[in-house]
C-alpha cells in the first residue's frame, strides 16, 4: 500500500467514526495481498471512499467518464483515489480490460454493479461485469453493504449535496455501516453469458442479505 493511502486511511478513518458513526463490520472477510472484487449497492458519491476506508486496503473502482468533467479538483480527487474511467458507449470494455490488471496484479477492485445511484431500499438490476470478472480472473467476490447514508442526512440529497455533504447535525443513532459478507469464489464457473448472470444473481442476494441485517 502507497504510503498516501496509508495516512490517508488512518485519518480518514478518524473523522469518519467523530463526523459518521463510522462503523465496519466483517472486516476479515476482505482478503489480505489478494486480487478480489468488493461488489457494493451504491446509494451516494461516498460510497467509493467508504468502502475503500472500510476495507482498511488501498483499492481500485469504476467510475463513469462524467464524473472526470465535474471540475479540475474533483477530477483529480478521483484519480488520486484510483478512480478508473468508464465511457458506456464504448461498453465498458477498456474499463474491465483495467480491472482484470489490477485482479491480476492482486490488487482490489470496487464495483457498483447497479451502475448509478439508487434511490430506492430495494436494489437495481445488477450488471453481469462482476460475474464476468469473477470467472475470468477467478478471482473472489466479497460482497458489501453500505447503509445509513441517506439516512444519515435525512434525504437532502441534490446534485450538490451528494457530491460535497454538509456536515449532519447527527443523532447518536445515526451511523454509517459498512458490512463486508464472507467471500464467493467462482469455483465450478465456465465462461459463458449464462454463468456471468447467475454468479452475478448470487452476489446481489448476498448483499441483499447483508442489507437486511442489523
Amino acid at each position: 500500500m502507497r504510503l498516501r493511502w496509508r495516512v490517508g486511511l488512518i485519518i480518514s478513518f478518524v473523522l469518519a467514526k467523530i463526523l459518521l458513526g463510522f462503523r465496519v463490520i466483517g472486516q476479515a472477510n476482505v482478503l489480505k495481498n489478494s486480487g478480489q472484487i468488493l461488489v457494493s449497492n451504491h446509494r451516494s458519491h461516498l460510497d467509493p471512499f467508504l468502502v475503500g476506508l472500510a476495507s482498511g486496503q488501498e483499492t481500485y473502482f469504476m467510475a463513469k467518464q462524467e464524473l472526470f468533467k465535474i471540475s479540475r479538483f474533483f477530477t483529480w480527487l478521483i484519480k488520486f483515489f484510483n478512480a478508473i474511467p468508464l465511457d458506456r458507449d464504448e461498453r465498458a470494455k477498456s474499463a474491465l480490460d483495467q480491472c482484470s490488471n489490477f485482479l491480476q496484479q492482486k490488487k482490489p477492485v470496487v464495483i457498483f454493479p447497479e451502475g448509478t445511484r439508487n434511490k430506492y431500499d430495494s436494489l437495481l438490476p445488477f450488471k453481469p461485469g462482476v460475474g464476468f470478472l469473477a470467472i475470468t480472473n477467478q478471482v473472489p467476490v466479497i460482497p458489501v453493504a453500505v447503509g445509513g447514508v441517506r439516512e444519515l442526512w435525512g434525504g437532502r440529497f441534490s446534485w450538490y449535496v451528494d457530491r460535497f455533504p454538509p456536515l449532519p447535525n447527527r443523532q447518536k443513532s445515526s451511523r454509517i455501516t459498512v458490512r463486508f459478507g464472507k467471500p464467493i469464489y467462482p469455483t465450478g464457473y465456465h465462461q459463458n453469458k449464462q454463468d456471468y448472470l447467475k454468479l452475478t444473481e448470487i452476489v446481489k442476494s448476498n448483499i441483499e442479505t447483508l442489507l437486511n441485517e442489523k
